[in-house]
Order: structure tokens, then C-alpha cells, then sequence
């Protein structure tokens, strides 16, 4: 679960905890209940009643450090960002260091690109509750976006795509915002999160109770393989014109 900047024991006197740290401490105990609960129900049917209880504090809570329902659901955005900053921004700024050295070939590029996949199948199929809440939430919004979608969005998709893009671009030569490029960018991207949005359906078929790490290798293998075949179609398809 989140990490508490203070760690804090049920059986401590409140009133010896200073109050900025109790006020820290309900915002996050209700980001961690709206986690939980916006993954079970959705925004929608999440009521500021079962929040409030669930986090263990004063319904009055979400007004006063949220605004309201909505803001804290923002808040649950939010960490969701954050979690992805902090699983991936390695990867991403090894990638962006390239990105801008005008020596990196596209053998190079390649190698970066499969590296970033891989990163994504690990990062997407990880097992873990908190994981698994984040897909549900992450998943919702695509079928079903609400007024947040723009902060999932602008905190961390639409540089996910565009750094795909760049390299895609890279490796064939092309203008990254051409629409090829950007389509090849959604199909190699698709054969990876179909095992998170369809998991269900994906581990009944394969006779499997969960990934797992074996398993998730070899999908992160296969994953490879398709970039690889793929990149080299196309840049043989290139050098034919």
C-alpha cells in the first residue's frame, strides 16, 4: 500500500500527534480507501459515507482537504501518476538521454525500444493488490472516462505514446508524427496491455491461475520477438521504395 511519511501506531494519543501530521495522515488513509473503493465500484457509485468510514475518519474529512468526492477521486489520479513516475522514469529518461544524442543509430534505438517494452509488460503484469487496483481504476477510464481522464492523460500517457513514437521514428526514419508511425506505435502497444484488459479471459484460455514471473517472461519474450519481426518489416518495406 501507499507509505505513510509518518508511520502511525492505532494505539498512539492522537492528541500528541501535531496537527499537520494528523491532517497528512487522513489524506492519505482517504486516498488509500478511494484506491481501493473507486477500483471496486467506480466513481459513480462510491459514496462520501463508505469512504470516510473506510479510511477510518469524519465524513467532513473530504470536503475540507479534497473539495468533495471528485477531488479526491482526482487525488486517487493523481497517485496513480506518481506510481507510474516512479516505476518508469529511469527507463524513460535513459531513453530521452538517447533520444536527443544525435550519435544513437538505429540498431540503438531498436535495443531501447525492446528494452521499454519489456519494462512496460513487467510494470503492466506485475502481480500485487495495489497493482491491481491501479489497472482496474487505469481500465475504467478507458471505457468509461470521467472528468479525470485529462490528468491520467497529460500526467503520463500522452509521454508514454510520444516517447514510443520517437522511437519508432528513429528506428525507421520517419517523422514521428506521421500516422503510420503512430498507428504501428498502438498495435505494438496493444499485443502487451490485451494481458491486462482481458486477463480473465487470457488465463482461462491458457489454463492458468495467474501470470507470475515464468510467465510473464515468456510473455515479455514473445512481446520482443513481434517488436523486433515487426521493425524489420518495415524498415525492409522502406528500403524497397
Amino acid at each position: 500500500m501507499i507509505k505513510l511519511k509518518h508511520e502511525y501506531n492505532k494505539n498512539t494519543d492522537k492528541s500528541i500527534i501535531p496537527v499537520h501530521e494528523r491532517g497528512e495522515m487522513s489524506r492519505r488513509k482517504l486516498v488509500e480507501a478511494g484506491l481501493r473503493i473507486y477500483s471496486e465500484v467506480g466513481y459513480q457509485s462510491a459514496s462520501t459515507r463508505r469512504l470516510a468510514a473506510d479510511a477510518g475518519v469524519n465524513i467532513a474529512a473530504i470536503p475540507y482537504y479534497f473539495g468533495s468526492k471528485e477531488g479526491l477521486y482526482h487525488a486517487v489520479l493523481d497517485f496513480i501518476v506518481e506510481f507510474y513516475h516512479v516505476q518508469l522514469d529511469e527507463e524513460l529518461d535513459r531513453i530521452k538521454t538517447a533520444l536527443n544524442d544525435p550519435r544513437t543509430t538505429s540498431e540503438q534505438y531498436l535495443d531501447l525500444l525492446d528494452g521499454y517494452m519489456r519494462a512496460l509488460v513487467n510494470f503492466i503484469l506485475r502481480e500485487g493488490a495495489e497493482r491491481a487496483q491501479i489497472s482496474r481504476i487505469y481500465i475504467r477510464e478507458q471505457l468509461d472516462p470521467t472528468s479525470g481522464f485529462t490528468r491520467l492523460y497529460h500526467g503520463f500517457i500522452k509521454e508514454m505514446r510520444e516517447i514510443h513514437e520517437a522511437l519508432i521514428a528513429n528506428i525507421l526514419g520517419r517523422d514521428a508524427h506521421d500516422l503510420e508511425v503512430k498507428l504501428l506505435s498502438q498495435t505494438l502497444i496493444g499485443q502487451m496491455t490485451i494481458f491486462k484488459s482481458s486477463q480473465v479471459t487470457v488465463l482461462k484460455h491458457l489454463e492458468w491461475e495467474q501470470y507470475g514471473e515464468e510467465r510473464v517472461s515468456s510473455i515479455e519474450r514473445v512481446v520482443s520477438m513481434n517488436v523486433r519481426a515487426l521493425m524489420q518489416a518495415y524498415q525492409t518495406k522502406g528500403n524497397e521504395l
